[in-house]
């Protein structure tokens, strides 16, 4: 697998911005009020940071059945990114492959709120 590299800015990151400003019982009470009402969904909070354009409502409920490149989909028509550009998703500095389920994810990757955090980084593939 590889590591995302660090950025250099010392700008916050949205996970962090994220967990600074909602307390843990919160958070937590949040993901539990998804994982009621929807079941066989998963709580996802997306980073977008480190891209030019920020993701405008970074919290996702996710049908435990996606895959990553299904959810790599969702995050590109949400962010009306350019086809150019390519889209990687990462985990905890990890390059998640397309073909893995989220819920097979979320199992070994979900944070002690209950939220699994994902990381967006884009390159332009065409120079």
């Amino acid at each position: 697998m590889f590591s995302m590299f660090k950025s250099s800015k010392s700008t916050p990151t949205m996970t962090k911005e994220f967990k600074e400003r909602v307390p843990l019982e919160a958070r937590k009470q949040q993901s539990t009020n998804i994982l009621t009402k929807y079941p066989t969904s998963i709580p996802i909070f997306i980073d977008s940071s480190s891209m030019h354009k920020v993701i405008d409502k970074p919290k996702f409920v996710i049908p435990d059945g996606f895959t990553i490149g299904q959810l790599m989909m969702s995050v590109r028509m949400r962010m009306k990114m350019n086809p150019a550009t390519a889209l990687f998703i990462f985990i905890d500095n990890q390059l998640v492959p397309v073909t893995t389920t989220i819920s097979s994810l979320y199992a070994t990757h979900k944070d002690e709120d209950g939220f699994m955090y994902i990381c967006c980084s884009e390159e332009n593939t065409f120079g």
